[in-house]
């Protein structure tokens, strides 16, 4: 979402560039990717800094010792189109091999706005490129740093006065999540999340903004002095700001996972997770027998408003992996066509086949190793609260009881589910509070008994009972590594999952991670591209299913030891802590992989076995082995797209307009063909070198071993780059298909029928018939078989066009107006054609078929 701008910027200084460097050294531009957020617009980092230049640079994450020099080389000397580019930081995808880079003339302020600090601008870079909803600039802000619990502050939690909420559009019963900078003498941003402060307390405190020093990113220097109007020792600035906000709390829902699961009770397993699972398998099957495909899309999550809980979605700084949505309104074409045939045939649309395996696949794994689970989830609170009260200020922090939560949940008591989930101490018992022991314990923390009814309300709406929350206490968030800076939670609720709640409290603590104190890491400045190479490699997922397939064997007691290096692959990056490769190493040589870990990311669900070899104590697997019998074989006979033919007739096609359809067919074609040789070619290298390890892994020759795995590691990091960059061009690929038929608006119906009968003359799956003319194939089935006619949702656009240049690559083109500066021509690579076929158009506004005016 477009911020609220107030400053003028030349739209071209507002671009982030694509950079890569590769294994040798070399630095060359990357494609930028489609649908995402490629500009600074609604950052912190474009207001405070309006003319910086800045490149998104990827490196490999798997190097050797000499490529890993090359490597930091090239970032140290980093000079692109005559712009020479220092590293300023790095945001969630620094575990991808992504950093961010700022022109020389801007990186000593940002050096110096992260104190010279190497491990805090990998972490903490991320608060000044995050991508706000709204932001305001502010000229005269009182901000008050105060100790974390001081006026009813904690942990990343802050407040913000009402009038402030309201520029924002916010409502006061919501909790925010914010991005700050402040200070412009000494500059200093922070993060976290607020609640409301009336106008009131702030004006009777003097300030504004609230923030406890854990939302100061990096913690700040020295110590503050006393504040008479607040009665408290802190940092007082005033001055300009700028305020952005990312979101508020709602509630949503999570579906489960195997992590989740593997946790339960043997009777919650029974009783409550695989009952109602089964029950919504025989949904599914029962609407893939009738034909039903609107039950079918619903039940597999067409239309569901809820966020699935897997094991790496809980980093909430990771934005550059996120992509922006296609425009919501419509239906996905390969769904739209199935809704609008009566008759049942277009299933058998190879295109249509594949996508509605692709998406039973997905929602078949989910069924069979976490069920169907639907929790509530919420933002996690604290329980702070400050108030006026006769003149005075109040305030109090971590009062509720431990073993208590403040939520709208009706039941009595729910576990606290934060992911990733660890261990099965990770799932917090609490009970709730109704407001017959909430309100006698809120007047006691506040020492004033004599609170009217109407203030009471209050502070219960915009403090404590707020929309989408789930308030405990600091030291109870803490056992499961929550704090207060928007973290969210899903909930397992007494009353719906009562033998998996009564399981877990019986289960009791077995466990409790060493705290050791930590640490901090701080490196020199001259030693960022070093820091930056540590922050390479995501090591979080492979040890979760490590640590899952020690459950599933029964070795509870190795599952306990991954915990600790879990948490160190959480905090290597802040702390001197690092993942013990040989505790790894050992484990894998003592525990077998679960046998259905392998099946997470198949495509069709033909290819996931019926029933699978697990240990007793695989309750995970033992749940895959009953479901997967329940759901059976869902798999429909594909057609050919030639029994398809006669839907489109009636039309006067042209031998040009035909031959131009030829052409684009072609395009598809070479294109996509090139891309599934590319992944079938380096799965190949991968199974290869996944062999050679598991031939040596257990031998005696340590350089052997050494050279297996990173061979391996190598290999397995092609694979997945390899799969990230074939989404990009398959999107870049139906991009140029959608423009392409957008300036076909003229006898739209006939090129239509021109496109469907080059399709149907071939073998293909259909695919370019769909990615050029969806609605009008909608239509035709609508029409055909009595149906209803579906809106396609069409890819989110540009007002632009695609043009290829003498070499036949393909760019996608954006003219933005530029008022006061000369308007900037914005290109996007798409892909190079090498098919056999003469480009008979320079751009897609241009046809070679043109009609005869008479």
């Amino acid at each position: 979402m477009t911020a609220n701008m107030t400053q003028s910027v030349n739209d071209q200084s507002k671009l982030i560039i694509e950079l890569s460097i590769d294994a040798f050294g070399l630095v060359k531009r990357k494609e930028t990717e489609l649908n995402r957020r490629d500009t600074l617009e609604g950052t912190l980092l474009l207001q405070l800094y309006p003319g910086i230049k800045v490149a998104r640079v990827s490196v490999p994450t798997e190097l050797d010792a000499y490529e890993q020099s090359l490597v930091e080389g090239a970032m140290a000397n980093l000079v692109y189109q005559k712009v020479q580019y220092k590293l300023a930081g790095a945001s969630g995808a620094a575990k991808d091999g992504r950093f961010y880079f700022v022109d020389a003339g801007h990186a000593k302020d940002i050096a110096e706005r992260f104190q010279h600090w190497p491990e805090a601008a990998m972490v903490y870079f991320s608060i000044l490129i995050s991508d706000c909803k709204t932001m305001i600039e502010e000229p005269n802000v009182t901000v008050l740093v105060v100790k974390d619990h001081v006026l009813g502050t904690n942990d990343c939690r802050g407040w913000l006065r009402e009038s402030l909420y309201r520029k924002l559009q916010l409502p006061q019963d919501r909790f925010v999540q914010f991005r700050l900078a402040f200070d412009a003498r000494e500059p200093k941003q922070a993060k976290g999340a607020v609640k409301a402060m009336s106008d009131r307390v702030a004006d009777r405190l003097g300030v504004d903004i609230i923030l406890p020093e854990s939302s100061c990113k990096p913690e700040l220097k020295g110590s503050g002095r006393f504040i008479p109007q607040a009665k408290t020792t802190g940092r007082l600035v005033q001055g300009p700001v700028i305020l952005g906000y990312k979101q508020c709390s709602r509630k949503t829902v999570y579906g489960s996972s195997y992590t989740l699961v593997e946790n339960a009770s043997e009777e919650a397993l029974r009783t409550e997770i695989i009952p109602p699972t089964i029950e919504e398998v025989r949904q599914v099957r029962r609407a893939w027998e009738d034909g039903d495909y609107s039950a079918l899309l619903k039940l597999l999550g067409r239309n569901e408003d809820e966020e699935v809980g897997f094991d790496d979605s809980f980093d909430t700084e990771s934005f550059d992996d996120t992509q922006t949505k296609a425009s919501q309104e419509g239906v996905d074409p390969s769904e739209a066509v199935l809704l609008a045939d009566t008759r049942g045939s277009a299933i058998r649309i190879p295109f249509v086949a594949n996508q509605l395996n692709r998406k039973l696949a997905r929602w078949a794994f989910r069924a069979m190793t976490g069920g169907t689970l639907r929790l509530p989830a919420f933002a996690l609170v604290d329980d702070g609260v400050l108030i006026e009260h006769a003149g005075k200020i109040y305030s109090a922090s971590d009062w509720i009881p431990k073993d208590s939560a403040v939520t709208s949940l009706t039941s009595e008591q729910s576990l606290c589910v934060r992911y990733p989930i660890r261990m099965q101490e990770d799932l917090l018992p609490v009970r709730h509070l109704p407001d017959d022991e909430l309100v006698p314990l809120l007047t006691s923390a506040l020492g004033r008994s004599d609170l009217s009814e109407g203030a009471i309300r209050h502070i219960l709406r915009t403090q404590l009972r707020m929309n989408g929350t789930y308030i405990i206490h600091s030291e109870t968030a803490a056992k499961n590594g929550g704090d207060f800076d928007f973290d969210t939670i899903c909930t397992i609720p007494s009353d719906r999952f009562p033998k998996f709640v009564e399981g877990r409290i019986a289960y009791g603590e077995h466990f409790t991670n060493p705290e050791k104190t930590k640490t901090k890491a701080r490196s020199q400045w001259w030693n960022v591209h070093l820091v930056a190479m540590k922050a390479r490699g995501n090591k979080i997922g492979s040890i979760t299913d490590l640590k899952t397939s020690c459950v599933a064997a029964g070795r509870i007691d190795l599952a306990y030891q991954l915990v600790i290096q879990l948490q160190n692959a959480l905090d290597s990056l802040k702390h001197k802590v690092s993942v013990n490769e040989e505790v790894i190493s050992d484990i894998r040589k003592q525990v077998t992989p679960a046998p259905w870990l392998r099946y997470k990311r198949e495509r069709r669900m033909t290819d996931m076995p019926m029933h699978l070899e697990v240990a007793g104590t695989d309750k995970v697997g033992r749940m895959y082995n009953v479901v997967r019998k329940e759901l059976g074989d869902l798999e429909q006979e594909k057609g050919t797209m030639e029994d398809f033919r006669g839907l489109f007739t009636g039309h006067k096609v042209s031998k040009e307009m035909f031959k131009e359809c030829e052409l684009v067919n072609n395009i598809f074609g070479t294109v996509a063909s090139g891309i599934a040789e590319r992944e079938e070619r380096l799965r190949l290298e991968l199974n290869n070198a996944q062999a050679f390890y598991e031939a040596v892994y257990q031998g005696q020759d340590k350089e052997v071993r050494k050279t297996a795995r990173v061979t391996r590691n190598k290999a397995q990091a092609a694979v997945w780059e390899s799969e990230q960059e074939a989404k990009k061009q398959f999107r870049s690929l139906n991009l140029f298909m959608h423009f392409w038929a957008e300036g076909k608006q003229d006898n739209r119906a006939a090129w239509a029928q021109a496109m469907a009968h080059v399709v149907t003359n071939g073998k293909g799956t259909g695919a370019a018939l769909f990615h050029t003319f969806p609605q009008e194939i909608v239509d035709a089935f609508a029409e055909e078989t009595g149906g209803e006619s579906v809106p396609v949702r069409k890819p989110k656009t540009i007002d632009g066009y695609v043009e290829f240049d003498e070499e036949q690559r393909a760019y996608l083109v954006e003219i933005i107006p530029n008022p006061g500066f000369e308007d900037t021509k914005k290109e996007i690579f798409l892909f190079q054609y090498t098919g056999n076929r003469q480009l008979v158009f320079e751009d897609t506004r241009i046809s070679a078929y043109q009609p005869n005016p008479s």
